[in-house]
């Protein structure tokens, strides 16, 4: 089995049976190695045979060099926790001339099940010895829980040969606490030992099935299936602020509180964009369907695409973080969720899941959350039929794509994907930031929906009311701007409230260091200079334990 790399355009069966696409560099190293098999002197290990030959990216093929050029030749790395990828570079750094991958895991006419086995039969590996010991000497000085944590540990990065022989050698020391809270049920003890020990997998990236022990999984009751992760979105605060919300509402945004509350109550499925610009109150919305929904006894799962939005809605969590999205743009966007872990379990106990600032995320990460919602829940509804709240406001930010057009730009985003149809769109225009002010409210949505311009690239006409007219040099229009937003630091009336409501915006970080001069200056008392210094905590060995 090889990785083959293909464009979002192209079609993967097409690709597959192009004989000339699917030619790697290993696999045509490979054949070449079957021509030479007569020419013992020809007999190369991998990072030496680029010494002697070239790869030609147009032809897919090897060529031999003319020239004897100094060649200096680096596999890519892999760290020791990609299991078989690594022993696959391991043996292609010590076998000479490979014909296939079967030809790489036979050792001494044996053909081997994986490449660890083959570099264990090699010596290019300890056996599990050190592993074995280890975990003995831990058995007699540690905790079941930190013994779990090390026995994952030593999974991920020591890549035992036989995990699951060490699973059953060490399961009693593992379980020694279950066992205790509960002297009469096997059952019990074992499904709360996996719980526990897959829950440290899951938080370095990997699952039981990485490493064979799949088969400790097993169906669980309801009371067990209640992770730590669930358990702790049962029990999440729930802020006064949020729930004062619900009673607090303008018309539009209560149509959608109530149409999504009605959803949760009668556990139906749907999926809901929020659109509103900039001050119609989308997160004060947000915090009161998280309210209305906990205080129901329910799970809530606020997300975010970026970290300020998601720190604005309680328990916030950006998607990446959330369901696990991968960060690399260059490959193809997927959730690493194992479907028997405690993530998984959270996620289909959820009864509302809340995306803000969707507007910025790309299609292929609402897709892939979509594939994972199907592939946990229902796969013939959208989303797996789980309720989900989007928001964002498309007159703002649009997905970040590096050098590229804004119609490109404009194509990533999700009003692009085939998921867009399916969504019921709610749209929210009154500014409730700006109620005091409906003239520049009026403007802002004016000039959000391009309704100031006749063409895509045009100068608009500001306001009068919020433009300042001078001739002056810079340091007497900051001084103007300063005086305009704080006239109070004339009088030494400054408090800390004033700003709290009021700011100056500058998109320039030297214009920022002038105006804060400035304003310091006119600071009533003296200026107090404080250093700061890094310390060790007296944390009773709560975060450095000995």
């Amino acid at each position: 089995m090889q990785t083959i790399q293909l464009r979002p355009h192209e079609n993967l069966t097409r690709v597959v049976s192009n004989e000339k696409r699917i030619r790697t560099p290993l696999t045509e190293f490979f054949k070449i190695n079957n021509n030479n098999e007569h020419k013992t002197t020809e007999r190369y290990l991998y990072s030496q045979f680029t010494e002697h030959y070239r790869w030609d990216k147009t032809e897919r093929t090897w060529f031999k060099r003319r020239n004897k050029l100094l060649v200096i030749v680096r596999l890519v790395f892999v760290s020791p926790s990609e299991g078989e990828r690594y022993f696959l570079r391991l043996l292609l750094n010590h076998v000479k001339s490979p014909k296939s991958f079967e030809d790489l895991k036979t050792v001494n006419g044996h053909c081997c099940s994986t490449y660890q086995e083959a570099a264990l039969e090699l010596r290019l590996i300890e056996e599990d010895n050190m592993v074995d010991l280890c975990l003995a000497e831990a058995c007699n000085v540690q905790m079941p829980s930190a013994l779990r944590r090390l026995f994952a540990t030593v999974l991920i990065f020591c890549q035992p040969k036989d995990p699951v022989n060490l699973w059953d050698k060490y399961y009693t020391a593992l379980s020694e606490d279950f066992r205790r809270d509960h002297p009469n049920d096997a059952y019990t003890v074992r499904v709360l030992t996996v719980q526990k020990f897959e829950q440290h997998l899951e938080a370095m990236g990997k699952s039981l099935r990485t490493f064979g022990l799949s088969h400790l999984s097993e169906t669980q009751d309801i009371v067990l299936r209640r992770t730590r992760d669930i358990i702790d979105a049962l029990n999440a605060p729930i802020p006064k602020e949020c729930v004062k919300c619900r009673s607090s509402l303008n018309p539009e945004q209560q149509q959608v509180f109530d149409t999504i509350v009605e959803h949760v109550r009668e556990n139906k499925p749907g999926a809901f964009f929020v659109d509103g610009p900039g001050g119609t109150g989308k997160t004060y919305l947000y915090n009161a369907l998280y309210a209305e929904v906990r205080l129901l006894g329910k799970i809530v799962l606020p997300t975010a695409t970026s970290g300020i939005a998601a720190a604005n809605i309680p328990s916030g969590r950006t998607t990446h973080s959330r369901f696990k999205i991968a960060l690399d743009l260059d490959v193809p966007l997927t959730c690493a969720v194992p479907k028997q872990g405690s993530l998984a379990a959270l996620i289909q106990a959820t009864s509302l899941i809340i995306w803000d600032e969707a507007s910025m995320a790309r299609k292929e990460t609402v897709e892939a959350v979509d594939h994972l919602l199907r592939d946990l829940c229902d796969p013939d509804l959208v989303f797996g039929g789980k309720l989900i709240v989007f928001g964002g406001d498309f007159r703002q930010v649009l997905p970040v794509v590096p050098h590229r057009s804004l119609r490109e730009v404009v194509n990533s985003s999700m009003v692009s994907s085939a998921i867009w149809s399916q969504l019921i769109k709610y749209r929210l225009t009154v500014n409730v930031r700006a109620k005091d002010d409906p003239e520049f409210s009026r403007f802002l949505l004016a000039l959000g929906n391009g309704e100031l311009q006749t063409e895509e690239t045009a100068q608009i006409e500001l306001p009068p009311g919020i433009v300042v007219e001078t001739r002056s040099t810079e340091e007497e229009l900051i001084t103007t701007v300063a005086d305009i937003a704080y006239p109070e630091s004339d009088v030494n009336a400054l408090g800390t409230d004033i700003f709290i409501k009021r700011s100056i915006l500058t998109p320039m970080n030297e214009d920022v260091g002038a105006i804060n001069t400035l304003l310091i200056n006119r600071f009533p008392g003296e200026a107090v200079t404080y250093r700061g210094y890094d310390s060790i905590l007296i944390d009773n060995r709560n975060i450095y334990p000995i």
